[in-house]
């Protein structure tokens, strides 16, 4: 990323996409509401994480490494959110 606006910018469009996407999804789901809104939360958890990481960078480690690790992290997070919005919407 260029710069850290930038990778906040697109961290903060990724997890409103995942809440549009999980809305509709449950909107046409039956079944536990409890564990929509969980999933709601979790989503919303990963953009608090993920932005104070990026605001905060480990001390000791090299910038690129960081936040190479950090991209990585971030698309596992957003595609286990994903699988599990899947789950749900079965």
């Amino acid at each position: 990323m260029a710069s850290r606006k930038n990778l906040k910018k697109v961290i903060t469009f990724v997890v409103d996409e995942l809440a549009t996407e999980a809305f509709f999804a449950s909107n046409g789901a039956e079944g536990n509401t409890e564990a929509w809104v969980d999933l709601f939360n979790k989503i919303f958890a990963l953009n608090c994480e993920y932005i104070a990481r990026v605001n905060h960078v480990e001390p000791g480690m090299p910038a690129k490494k960081y936040f190479n690790a950090l991209c990585d992290s971030f698309n596992d997070d957003a595609k286990a959110i994903l699988a599990e919005m899947g789950e749900l919407a079965k």
